[in-house]
């Protein structure tokens, strides 16, 4: 073998052997990130919301930032957030009718009031309590009422409820 075979031969060694290292430091931080994201989403949980002829159930559901909710039983229903009455940069959503085990992810803290929008008027409004503090969005919830042209009884149930579950919730 000729010196400058042998030399290409070290640097094609040596470039293999950074190669192995970098593709080991790649593979470790792999892992790191997989562990802390597995980690992150053993805390959130999975909720469900039912829906029941008219109802949802639970009428008030209380979750934390990340969690994600699930609409089952979702026969003839879909379920809509209603504008305005969900946190300040949270995503709104909008199933279609009959979406079977639609999934949303809560990840903004405060209250969201969403409907079926075949049985709105009926009494399929509920509301979803993100996080440990006391919504800060009530207010902006209440502002938002006027703007309610279909099932606005309804609607206000819903808030008077979360309201009492809320209360509960702070007496324990």
């Amino acid at each position: 073998m000729g010196k400058s075979v042998m030399i290409l031969l070290t640097v094609k060694i040596c470039r293999l052997g950074d190669l192995t290292r970098h593709l080991g430091r790649i593979s470790v931080r792999s892992l790191i990130l997989a562990i802390l994201l597995s980690t992150q989403s053993a805390y959130a949980e999975q909720l469900k919301v039912k829906g029941v002829v008219t109802q949802w159930a639970p009428l008030v559901l209380f979750a934390q930032p990340g969690d994600t909710v699930t609409f089952v039983n979702m026969l003839g229903h879909d379920t809509v957030s209603i504008d305005g009455m969900i946190p300040d940069g949270a995503a709104s959503w909008k199933s279609k009718l009959g979406a079977e085990a639609y999934t949303i992810t809560v990840a903004k803290e405060g209250a969201y009031i969403y409907k079926c929008t075949p049985h709105m008027s009926a009494g399929m409004v509920g509301a979803i309590v993100v996080g440990d503090a006391h919504p800060t969005n009530l207010a902006d919830i209440e502002q938002s009422l006027p703007d309610v042209k279909f099932g606005k009884n309804m609607v206000k149930r819903t808030i008077r409820k979360m309201n009492q579950a809320l209360a509960k919730r702070a007496e324990n």
